[in-house]
């Protein structure tokens, strides 16, 4: 007599990590071999909550005991004989979430799950270890076709210095940052907006363990008329910034500089550091202006300044050498009140930042804007203590101002703080089917 089809059947095993996931998949490896059922496609799906691991099981033969959907056992090393799957049988899906925001137009893109589970350990081994187990899945959150070439994100865990609330690494087209001020403002406003970190009200505070130092967060918070918390603005203060080198002179031969008193072919760039190096350089002495009319010319400038600082001696952080490298390049227009677009003419400066692989910042840039902070207070360009309202080349502004003198070892810096706003674009779901040649993401320009 013929048998009647079994249906295939997902069996989820949820557990803190992947290890104890496959402990629980395969303790019924002998009944799921003995009652003819074998796995045929497997996907993992990560969280802050642990991880788990569906299994799709196939019949593939009668037994004197055919299992249920209520219990179905699992296969494990005994099954290696189990008859050969099909190709279309082969493959493997996996997903990844996340919440989408943006601060003054410059994307965080905050992966909720997918992730690996990264060991518990110092912030700067934590990205260590990322980079090396663990980069594919940042190509897949940053790169095509899920993103795009000017994409930046950020993966949450439990902190490991005793002072912090939570530990974060942030990512983007070319590996991992040490430091991003537009994405300390979207992770508070995301963090509390979504009820995945318990808000007061008029403010909550979040301090962050980063690779560049701790970094408090200070969110402005009301009861929305849904009901929830709203975050007005996020007000940071940042790990120390200073100015690290004076009118370093560079010849980018491959721009055309104006006409000036100096040196032919020749920019002056100062270099600071907010939780990253940045060179410095003004918008006039490219003969550009920061609007988003000039964005092609703006980011092939800053990429060749950046490369061409690159080339020379690098920084020496006063506490750690893994943060001595150049991060970017900003070019400020000094002028913002004369912009030819119209707009931030209130602003007292205008910048774009221009950084890892020719990424172009959408936002005043958080860290930039300490950087600028300490470069114009050490020029004499800024009073401890004054507001400094810096736009973006998107036209809106982060207000930022010199809290006071610190020291980074043994380095003489300022304390900064910088506020801005962030808003939630989406909650994004992302499948990655290892059938596709492109699921692991690409880039074009």
């Amino acid at each position: 007599m013929r048998q009647p089809q079994q249906q295939p059947i997902i069996r989820n095993y949820p557990a803190r990590d992947r290890r104890s996931a496959e402990i629980a998949y395969r303790s019924d490896a002998e009944r799921a071999a003995g009652s003819a059922w074998f796995p045929v496609a497997h996907r993992w799906t990560e969280g802050w909550s642990g991880a788990t691991l569906s299994v799709v099981f196939e019949y593939r033969g009668a037994t004197a005991s055919p299992l249920t959907a209520d219990a179905p056992p699992v296969a494990t090393a005994a099954v290696a004989s189990r008859p050969p799957a099909t190709a279309a049988q082969r493959h493997a899906r996996s997903t990844m979430t996340a919440i989408d925001l943006h601060c003054a137009g410059e994307p965080l893109r905050l992966l909720r799950s997918g992730f690996p589970e990264v060991p518990v350990a110092a912030i700067l081994e934590r990205r260590r270890w990322v980079k090396e187990h663990a980069d594919l899945y940042r190509r897949v959150a940053m790169f095509e076709p899920r993103g795009h070439r000017d994409m930046y994100g950020a993966i949450l865990m439990p902190p490991y210095r005793p002072d912090a609330d939570v530990a974060v690494l942030f990512m983007h087209n070319e590996g991992f940052s040490s430091m991003c001020g537009h994405g300390i403002i979207a992770l508070t406003t995301g963090l509390i907006e979504e009820r995945l970190y318990p808000a007061a009200v008029p403010e909550t505070i979040i301090r962050f363990e980063t690779p560049a130092g701790l970094v408090t967060a200070r969110a402005r918070v009301q009861a929305a008329s849904w009901g929830g918390p709203e975050v007005e603005t996020v007000r940071f203060t940042n790990v120390p910034a200073y100015l690290a080198g004076r009118d370093i002179p560079l010849r980018p031969a491959a721009l055309e500089l104006p006409d000036g008193p100096g040196d032919a072919g020749v920019v002056k760039a100062d270099l600071g550091f907010g939780g990253a190096y940045y060179g410095i350089v003004r918008a006039a002495d490219l003969g550009l202006r920061v609007v988003p009319g000039e964005i092609d010319r703006l980011t092939h400038a800053g990429a060749i300044i950046t490369e061409l600082l690159r080339a020379g001696p690098r920084p020496v952080h006063p506490t750690d050498p893994e943060l001595g490298f150049i991060y970017g390049t900003i070019i400020v227009d000094e002028v913002p009140a004369s912009s030819p677009d119209g707009m931030a003419r209130e602003a007292d400066l205008r910048n774009v930042t221009i950084f890892a692989d020719a990424e172009v910042d959408r936002s005043p840039c958080g860290s930039g804007t300490s950087a600028l902070l300490a470069q114009r207070l050490a020029r004499g360009l800024l009073a401890p203590g004054k507001d400094l309202v810096n736009a973006s080349i998107t036209g809106q502004t982060f207000t930022a101002r010199v809290e006071g003198d610190t020291l980074l070892g043994a380095q003489e810096a300022v304390e900064t703080s910088v506020e801005g706003r962030a808003f939630v674009t989406g909650h994004p779901t992302f499948t990655v089917d290892d059938r596709d040649p492109l699921g692991n993401g690409f880039l074009l320009r």
